[in-house]
């Protein structure tokens, strides 16, 4: 039921916030950016942070840790979201050129740790 929880959490956190981020907020500079493509399937993106999701519940509720500590909980999530960051982040600037500037870098780099620091905070809840 916990890893339920975490990952219902988890998509909770991510997929408003990467929709107000990249699509409402910040809308002309991704879009300057071509950061999406044509196409866009937001269904693909939800099923990514379910798998997401899934992965860091089980993988949090394994590890030996006090689970209520919200210390451990947002050291934790930050830590896969520095994973997640780099195969994200800096696989999209090695990929195109359009996002291979310090903006984009600092941009996403500060949502990701607000995505994660706030997942953290609730997984330590949850659990």
């Amino acid at each position: 039921m916990k890893i339920l929880l975490g990952t219902l959490a988890y998509i909770v956190v991510t997929f408003p916030f990467a929709v107000v981020w990249h699509m409402v907020v910040f809308k002309e500079k991704y879009m300057r950016w071509q950061y999406f493509g044509e196409d866009v399937k937001p269904a693909l993106g939800l099923a990514s942070m379910l798998l997401q999701g899934v992965v860091l519940s089980y993988s949090y509720s394994a590890l030996p840790v006090d689970h209520s500590s919200l210390q451990t909980g947002i050291s934790y999530a930050l830590l896969m979201g520095l994973f997640l960051w780099s195969v994200h982040v800096l696989a999209a600037m090695g990929k195109s050129s359009k996002v291979r500037h310090l903006e984009f870098f600092v941009m996403e780099t500060v949502y990701l740790t607000i995505q994660f620091a706030i997942y953290g905070a609730l997984i330590s809840r949850i659990f």
